[in-house]
């Protein structure tokens, strides 16, 4: 498989058609997480490789895309770590993962939690119709709107925080998790700065 420096991972999640469309325009390489082929068949998207363990997938999709699947049979981890685990041979500097929610706020938290392990190896973003969710494991340039809500959610207790650009601001400060980063406000483009702990950046765009 050709290398990208950008690459967009499908999951299996409620269907956006329009939205599934509009951002495909921006990769030339998209990989689908077994169940996630066929949302994007669904969408007139044909993946470049599809993975997992291929149970989701339809039949008649599996020959659609006859040549472009990578079956991996393990059952102890997801599909989506499955997806993540073949990216790492591709060695991308940006993965964006689209359809990630299903309705399900279990599954949602737990790709979160899931996706954080590959931070060392990727930037990572999940992408919403309204919104961008940014991975962080380290401080961070973010493009955002004047006046657009932002909302930083500590997955773990990161110390030594600092903000710029933002209405109410951090300052060498203590992020534990919990509700106090909810609901700030972007003054435009702004900076998170921290050296340790994982960050979830919520941005409307």
């Amino acid at each position: 498989m050709p290398k990208s420096n950008k690459v967009l991972l499908v999951l299996n999640g409620a269907l956006n058609k329009k939205f599934l469309v509009q951002i495909a325009k921006n990769y030339s390489f998209i990989l689908a997480a077994d169940g996630g082929a066929n949302k994007c068949l669904k969408a007139g998207i044909k993946p470049d490789i599809v993975v997992g363990d291929l149970d989701s997938i339809t039949p008649k999709n599996k020959a659609v895309l006859k040549g472009h699947l990578k079956q991996v049979s393990r059952q102890d981890n997801s599909d989506f770590e499955k997806a993540l685990d073949y990216l790492k041979t591709l060695k991308p500097k940006q993965v964006d993962i689209a359809l990630f929610w299903g309705g399900r706020f279990d599954f949602c938290f737990s790709n979160f939690l899931a996706a954080s392990v590959y931070l060392k190896c990727f930037d990572i973003r999940f992408l919403l119709p309204g919104a961008i969710v940014y991975l962080l494991s380290r401080s961070a340039r973010i493009e955002a709107k004047k006046g657009a809500r932002v909302s930083l959610i500590a997955l773990e207790e990161i110390k030594n925080i600092s903000t710029q650009n933002l209405i109410y601001s951090l300052k060498n400060e203590t992020l534990k998790p919990g509700q106090r980063g909810l609901s700030n406000i972007a003054k435009g483009n702004f900076t998170v700065n921290f050296k340790n702990g994982k960050l979830l950046v919520y941005t409307e765009k």
